[in-house]
């Protein structure tokens, strides 16, 4: 089996425990299992050339060990960023779209406490744009699709948030 198979392959399991992570209801069980979500996508990056997708998944592991622990300030996001950017700058070998899942991960980070479900289910579809980019570029197919997927439920998401009775009514 070539890398391009097995690539997507371990980008579909992780792309599977992406979805399953929106039926967990506990935080802390949210960020540990999206730990190991961003474990198996960037083992499916690396197989797949995706050097800083890789580099993406494992400061999103430390970022997410990081608020299990303690509470994230202004500087502790900040951090997390120029260490993210320094190691894409390292790092990249895919150019300009090496940068997307920096802008991703650092635009999640930005907004991660945010209490607002509209900002943040924005910032989430611009991050799943930019993986969308990124994961076509590498030939990521998998991963593409459930991007894509991430994108319409968020939208899906947001429309429900402003329109509440139209969706009670069945309207929407």
């Amino acid at each position: 089996m070539n890398l391009l198979v097995i690539g997507n392959i371990v980008s579909l399991i992780g792309a599977v425990l992406m979805v399953l992570i929106g039926l967990i209801k506990d935080k802390k069980r949210i960020l540990m299992v999206q730990n190991a979500q961003f474990a198996i996508m960037g083992i499916g990056n690396l197989l797949l050339g995706g050097v800083s997708g890789a580099v993406a998944n494992l400061v999103s592991i430390a970022r997410n060990l990081y608020g299990l622990r303690f509470k994230m300030t202004t500087a502790g996001k900040v951090a997390f960023i120029l260490v993210q950017a320094a190691l894409t700058a390292v790092t990249n070998c895919n150019g300009w779209v090496g940068w997307l899942p920096v802008a991703a991960a650092a635009a999640f980070t930005w907004v991660m406490d945010t209490p607002n479900p509209i900002k943040m289910k924005n910032m989430i579809i611009f991050g799943q744009v930019c993986w969308c980019v990124f994961d076509a570029s590498i030939s990521n197919y998998t991963a593409l699709v459930f991007d894509v997927i991430t994108i319409i439920s968020n939208l899906a998401g947001i429309y429900m948030i402003m329109h509440p009775g139209k969706v009670a009514r069945g309207e929407a």
